[in-house]
């Protein structure tokens, strides 16, 4: 067997730097050199891939034993720590507190559900196909032509990915009856949400009542049925805003918004921000 190593993130301090002042996003190989590390608090969002690897990584004082084919995430304010053989090919994914906070929700289940499960055992063909993704970004951002829509189409098939997989893992496969309708709810909203944001709505097909959808929600996910139906509405808001060519009262009125009011008052409730804010800080230049 080969030495273990108790590595960090490569060099923190110079990639907190890189994040701040690049495209907010990196990719790269881990190698035996990196600093060593007591426990350290992690400031930004990783994917940790383990290609080949024996150890432990430990995330928020919980020790998860280090296979071959492994997803481990990472989320801002984790305290983590890993020791691994120096034979191990190990790759990590950064991504910036805002990008995680602007497109998060592109998972399909609220951080707090990926923070109580963050290892997934995966097969190699996932493995691989999210190994390129993470490669085809770091390749696009690399060109410095700064191509936002690429990236972050990218990133969308890399949250779906992950998503599919904690649905496949923790609910699909599992036999407890609650869980299974949880998965049956999240399906539906990715049916509906763009038109349905009635709780009851909801409940009324799944054949349960919305008190009983609520508390399902709770227990697993620590969020109401309705905040997991508008956290995928503020999501494709942000991607129309961001990528549609239509002004802000179209992408209201497509979306079921009787105003461009009420439009604006559901998205800053829901993100602190109106969306001409945020278009802005994106410098979209479609404030129609």
């Amino acid at each position: 067997m080969g030495e273990k190593i108790n590595h960090n993130l490569v060099r923190l301090n110079h990639l907190q730097h890189n994040l701040n002042n690049q495209n907010e996003v990196l990719y790269h190989e881990l190698k035996d050199d990196s600093l060593l590390s007591e426990d350290r608090v992690n400031d930004f969002f990783t994917i940790f891939l383990f290609e080949k690897a024996a150890g432990t990584h430990t995330i928020d004082h919980t020790e998860y034993p280090l296979k071959e084919f492994q997803m481990h995430l990472v989320f801002p304010g984790q305290i983590h720590k890993w020791e691994y053989e120096n034979s191990s090919k190990v790759y990590q994914f950064i991504v910036s507190r805002e990008i995680l906070n602007t497109f998060g929700s592109y998972l399909m289940f609220p951080f707090s559900f990926y923070k109580k499960h963050p290892c997934f055992g995966l097969s190699a063909e996932i493995f691989y196909r999210l190994l390129y993704e993470f490669q085809s970004i770091y390749d696009e951002l690399r060109k410095n032509e700064n191509i936002w829509e690429i990236v972050l189409s990218r990133i969308r098939i890399i949250t779906l990915m992950i998503s599919k997989e904690a649905c496949r893992l923790f609910f699909i496969d599992d036999e407890n009856a609650a869980t299974k309708r949880l998965a049956h709810f999240i399906k539906l909203v990715m049916l509906y949400f763009r038109t349905e944001k009635n709780v009851k709505f909801y409940a009324d097909k799944m054949m349960l009542s919305p008190n009983y959808l609520n508390i399902i929600c709770k227990k697993y996910f620590d969020k109401t049925a309705s905040s997991i139906i508008n956290n995928e509405l503020i999501l494709e808001i942000k991607m129309l805003l961001v990528n549609s060519n239509k002004p802000i009262k179209e992408i209201a009125f497509d979306l079921g918004f009787k105003d461009l009011s009420s439009f604006s008052s559901f998205f800053s409730n829901n993100t602190g921000m109106s969306p001409r804010d945020f278009l802005m800080k994106y410098n979209k230049n479609k404030l129609g």
